[in-house]
Protein backbone atom coordinates (compact mmCIF):
# COMPACT_ATOMS: atom_id res chain seq x y z
CA UNK A 1 0.00 0.00 0.00
CA UNK A 2 1.27 3.43 -0.68
CA UNK A 3 2.38 5.72 2.45
CA UNK A 4 4.22 8.44 0.61
CA UNK A 5 4.08 10.44 -1.90
CA UNK A 6 6.71 12.46 -3.00
CA UNK A 7 6.32 15.59 -5.60
CA UNK A 8 8.39 17.56 -7.82
CA UNK A 9 7.30 21.79 -7.55
CA UNK A 10 8.00 22.82 -11.36
CA UNK A 11 6.14 21.52 -14.37
CA UNK A 12 4.45 18.92 -11.52
CA UNK A 13 2.52 21.42 -9.36
CA UNK A 14 2.48 24.81 -11.02
CA UNK A 15 2.88 25.38 -14.70
CA UNK A 16 6.32 27.63 -14.16
CA UNK A 17 8.98 25.86 -16.33
CA UNK A 18 8.42 28.19 -18.81
CA UNK A 19 9.04 30.73 -16.52
CA UNK A 20 12.44 29.41 -15.68
CA UNK A 21 13.58 29.21 -18.99
CA UNK A 22 13.07 32.71 -19.94
CA UNK A 23 14.62 33.84 -17.13
CA UNK A 24 17.81 31.20 -18.14
CA UNK A 25 17.65 32.96 -21.29
CA UNK A 26 17.25 36.56 -20.14
CA UNK A 27 20.70 35.84 -18.10
CA UNK A 28 22.50 34.54 -21.06
CA UNK A 29 21.35 36.78 -23.60
CA UNK A 30 24.57 39.17 -22.94
CA UNK A 31 26.81 36.75 -24.47
CA UNK A 32 24.96 36.21 -27.59
CA UNK A 33 21.98 34.20 -29.48
CA UNK A 34 23.94 31.03 -29.59
CA UNK A 35 24.58 30.89 -26.12
CA UNK A 36 20.89 31.88 -25.02
CA UNK A 37 20.34 28.94 -27.31
CA UNK A 38 22.67 26.27 -26.11
CA UNK A 39 21.62 27.47 -22.03
CA UNK A 40 17.69 26.87 -22.91
CA UNK A 41 18.30 23.98 -24.69
CA UNK A 42 20.46 22.24 -21.54
CA UNK A 43 17.89 23.97 -19.20
CA UNK A 44 15.04 22.05 -20.81
CA UNK A 45 16.98 18.74 -21.55
CA UNK A 46 17.81 18.77 -17.62
CA UNK A 47 14.95 20.19 -16.03
CA UNK A 48 15.77 18.63 -12.60
CA UNK A 49 19.15 19.88 -12.19
CA UNK A 50 19.91 22.61 -9.29
CA UNK A 51 20.30 25.89 -11.08
CA UNK A 52 23.92 26.37 -8.98
CA UNK A 53 25.28 23.45 -10.93
CA UNK A 54 23.43 25.38 -14.18
CA UNK A 55 25.51 28.51 -13.68
CA UNK A 56 28.74 26.67 -13.29
CA UNK A 57 28.39 24.14 -16.45
CA UNK A 58 26.88 27.06 -18.56
CA UNK A 59 30.07 29.45 -17.90
CA UNK A 60 32.55 26.39 -17.63
CA UNK A 61 31.09 24.69 -20.95
CA UNK A 62 29.75 27.40 -23.05
CA UNK A 63 31.74 30.96 -22.15
CA UNK A 64 35.03 29.11 -20.59
CA UNK A 65 35.01 30.34 -17.64
CA UNK A 66 35.10 29.07 -13.91
CA UNK A 67 32.86 30.69 -12.04
CA UNK A 68 33.73 31.01 -8.39
CA UNK A 69 31.07 30.45 -5.54
CA UNK A 70 30.52 34.06 -4.73
CA UNK A 71 29.37 34.53 -8.44
CA UNK A 72 27.30 31.53 -8.60
CA UNK A 73 25.20 33.13 -5.64
CA UNK A 74 25.25 36.04 -7.41
CA UNK A 75 24.00 34.89 -10.78
CA UNK A 76 21.31 32.74 -8.14
CA UNK A 77 19.58 35.88 -6.78
CA UNK A 78 19.34 37.39 -9.80
CA UNK A 79 17.55 34.17 -11.30
CA UNK A 80 15.46 34.02 -7.94
CA UNK A 81 14.59 37.79 -8.82
CA UNK A 82 13.58 37.32 -12.48
CA UNK A 83 11.47 34.19 -11.01
CA UNK A 84 9.80 33.96 -7.85
CA UNK A 85 6.89 36.38 -8.00
CA UNK A 86 6.07 34.48 -11.41
CA UNK A 87 6.51 31.55 -9.52
CA UNK A 88 4.22 32.36 -7.03
CA UNK A 89 1.40 33.47 -9.83
CA UNK A 90 1.92 30.62 -12.44
CA UNK A 91 -1.58 28.35 -12.76
CA UNK A 92 -1.67 24.98 -10.92
CA UNK A 93 -0.99 21.71 -13.15
CA UNK A 94 -4.86 20.53 -13.75
CA UNK A 95 -5.69 18.80 -10.78
CA UNK A 96 -2.86 18.93 -9.21
CA UNK A 97 -4.10 21.41 -6.73
CA UNK A 98 -7.14 19.27 -6.13
CA UNK A 99 -5.67 16.12 -5.96
CA UNK A 100 -3.05 17.11 -2.88
CA UNK A 101 -6.16 19.22 -0.93
CA UNK A 102 -8.22 16.83 -0.92
CA UNK A 103 -5.62 13.33 -0.19
CA UNK A 104 -2.97 15.10 1.99
CA UNK A 105 -4.54 13.56 4.82
CA UNK A 106 -4.45 9.85 3.60
CA UNK A 107 -0.99 10.12 2.04
CA UNK A 108 2.32 11.73 3.45
CA UNK A 109 3.47 14.05 0.97
CA UNK A 110 6.63 15.61 0.24
CA UNK A 111 7.93 18.45 -2.09
CA UNK A 112 11.91 17.58 -3.62
CA UNK A 113 13.12 20.71 -5.95
CA UNK A 114 15.72 21.60 -7.71
CA UNK A 115 14.83 24.74 -6.49
CA UNK A 116 16.67 26.31 -3.35
CA UNK A 117 15.07 25.25 -0.34
CA UNK A 118 14.43 28.74 1.23
CA UNK A 119 12.64 29.77 -2.09
CA UNK A 120 10.74 26.83 -2.30
CA UNK A 121 9.50 27.38 1.09
CA UNK A 122 9.03 31.27 0.38
CA UNK A 123 6.68 30.20 -3.01
CA UNK A 124 4.90 27.42 -0.58
CA UNK A 125 3.92 29.93 1.98
CA UNK A 126 2.67 32.73 -0.25
CA UNK A 127 0.99 30.25 -2.29
CA UNK A 128 -0.60 28.69 0.87
CA UNK A 129 0.28 25.45 0.35
CA UNK A 130 2.97 24.09 3.59
CA UNK A 131 0.12 22.70 5.92
CA UNK A 132 0.00 20.00 2.82
CA UNK A 133 3.51 18.43 2.66
CA UNK A 134 5.56 16.87 5.22
CA UNK A 135 8.11 17.88 4.37
CA UNK A 136 9.73 20.36 1.76
CA UNK A 137 13.42 19.25 0.53
CA UNK A 138 15.31 21.85 -2.39
CA UNK A 139 18.30 21.92 -3.11
CA UNK A 140 21.48 22.18 -3.21
CA UNK A 141 20.56 18.99 -1.98
CA UNK A 142 19.98 16.72 -5.04
CA UNK A 143 16.28 14.54 -5.58
CA UNK A 144 18.38 11.62 -4.90
CA UNK A 145 19.12 12.86 -1.56
CA UNK A 146 16.02 13.52 -0.90
CA UNK A 147 14.13 10.53 -1.37
CA UNK A 148 16.99 8.70 -0.02
CA UNK A 149 16.46 10.61 3.24
CA UNK A 150 12.92 10.79 3.33
CA UNK A 151 13.05 6.66 3.23
CA UNK A 152 15.57 6.50 6.08
CA UNK A 153 13.98 9.00 8.59
CA UNK A 154 10.38 7.66 8.09
CA UNK A 155 11.50 3.81 7.62
CA UNK A 156 9.40 3.63 4.24
CA UNK A 157 9.84 0.79 2.17
CA UNK A 158 10.39 1.42 -1.39
CA UNK A 159 7.23 -0.28 -2.66
CA UNK A 160 5.61 2.57 -0.10
CA UNK A 161 7.02 5.65 -1.51
CA UNK A 162 5.69 6.95 -5.39
CA UNK A 163 7.90 9.86 -6.92
CA UNK A 164 5.71 12.22 -9.42
CA UNK A 165 7.72 14.53 -11.39
CA UNK A 166 8.79 15.61 -14.91
CA UNK A 167 12.12 15.31 -15.75
CA UNK A 168 15.05 12.63 -16.04
CA UNK A 169 16.30 13.36 -12.75
CA UNK A 170 12.82 12.80 -11.14
CA UNK A 171 12.84 9.50 -12.38
CA UNK A 172 16.43 8.65 -11.49
CA UNK A 173 15.25 9.86 -7.90
CA UNK A 174 12.34 7.35 -8.38
CA UNK A 175 14.48 4.50 -9.55
CA UNK A 176 16.95 5.19 -6.76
Amino acid sequence: MIKAIIFDFDGTITDSVDIKTKAFAELYRPYGEKIERKVVEYHLAYGGVSRYDKFRFFHKQFLKIDLGEFEVKELAENFSTLVIDKVVGAPYIPGAFEFISNYYHIYDMYISTATPTDEIDEILKIKNLTQYFKGIKGSPESKVDHVKLIITQKKYLQNEIIFIGDSDSDKEAANQ
